[in-house]
Order: C-alpha cells, then structure tokens, then sequence
C-alpha cells in the first residue's frame, strides 16, 4: 500500500472500531451519511491511486487480528459458559461495522474505475444503499418471561444493531426501545446487552 493512503487507512480502521463499539452498546448514529462519503471517497481515492480493493480487506483482516488479545482479555470477565457467545456478539459487530465500510469503499472503487475507462457505474442505488450491511443470523428461542417486543428487541441486540436502528426496524422510537431493554435487564438479571444476550442464550 502507498505512503500516502496510510492516513485513511488509519482513519478507516478507527472508525470501525468506533462503529463496533457504539453497536455494542446501542450508542449511535452509525452507518450516517457522512460515514459513507468518506468511506465512498476513501474507495475512489485508492481506484485513482491504483491500490486494488483486496488491500482494504486485508487491511481489516489485520486489524481484527490486532484486536484479539484486547477482546480476549475483556471476555475473560465473562463467566466461562458465556465467553463463546459474549465474542460472537463482539464478531459480528466488527463484521457489520467493516462490512459497511468496506462496501462503501468498494462502491466508490467501482464508481472511479468505471469512469477511468469511460463506462458509467451503475449506482442509482448508491444513497439508498448508504450503511446497509446485514449481520449474521443469531436464533435462539427466548423464555415466555420476555414479551413479543421484547424478544424482537432482544434479537435486534444479538445482531449488533443499535437502538436507533432497532426503533427503525420495529418502527418505535428510541426511547421505547431503552424502555424494553431496561424491562429485559431486570427479567434476566442482566447488567448489559452482552450479559442480556449471553443469559437469553444460555438461560433458554
């Protein structure tokens, strides 16, 4: 990778971890619009640079390795038969916030390469498009002490969502969203949305 794109590439991977962290614990707003600009541009200034796009992956790739012994160590405080669920919840919110990064980037790479070789790209879904990013499936059936709403939250919390995305997809305001979770905390006795999850998961 040349000199020059150093700084993005810092800056990229500091916002991923910021991403991640804010998904964690329900702070946001992630995947913004200001988010994907620069993501996007951050793609077209490496298509003009000729830096192929297999350089962010690998990137990311790096970063998630330099990562493991801080999120180890963290797990650690984590009871022994939560640990494996506590780092899958911790996988898939980094994946979700590279993820979203990365395809940004990579529109951006496309959209540069094509007008380089006199072709249009074909992003007419590209701000519709801004921050999409689907996390992997998490299934686990939750005890009838959570209500309907409350498992959909909960469920919404094993995928890394936010809880502004959370009100989004269930069509709540955030506040209702905070309400519900406090109602789960106290139902399974937990003190965050890790410990939520890993008790759901565990306990049923």
């Amino acid at each position: 990778m040349r000199k020059e794109a150093w700084p993005k590439c810092r800056d990229q991977a500091q916002a991923i971890v910021e991403d991640c962290v804010a998904r964690l614990t329900g702070d946001g707003p992630l995947e913004s619009a200001e988010a994907w600009r620069y993501s996007h541009l951050v793609g077209t200034d490496r298509a003009n640079q000729g830096i192929a796009v297999a350089e962010s992956v690998r990137a990311v790739e790096i970063l998630w390795n330099a990562m493991q012994p801080t999120i180890n160590s963290a797990v650690q405080h984590e009871a022994p038969a939560r640990r494996a669920p506590a780092l899958l919840l911790i996988s898939t919110a980094f994946r979700s916030s590279a993820g979203s990064r990365l395809y940004a980037g990579a529109v951006g790479y496309g959209g540069a390469t094509a007008r380089s070789s006199g072709t249009l790209p074909n992003d007419d879904d590209t701000a519709a498009a801004a921050g999409v990013s689907e996390a992997a499936p998490m299934h686990a059936g939750v005890g009838v002490a959570l209500s309907r709403r409350e498992k959909e939250v909960l469920e919404g919390v094993a995928k890394a969502m936010t809880n502004s995305q959370i009100a989004r997809q269930l069509g709540i305001t955030t506040a209702t969203v905070k309400r519900h979770l406090n109602n789960i905390y106290g139902k399974l006795g937990a003190v965050s949305r890790i410990d939520a999850v890993n008790k759901a998961f565990g306990r049923y």
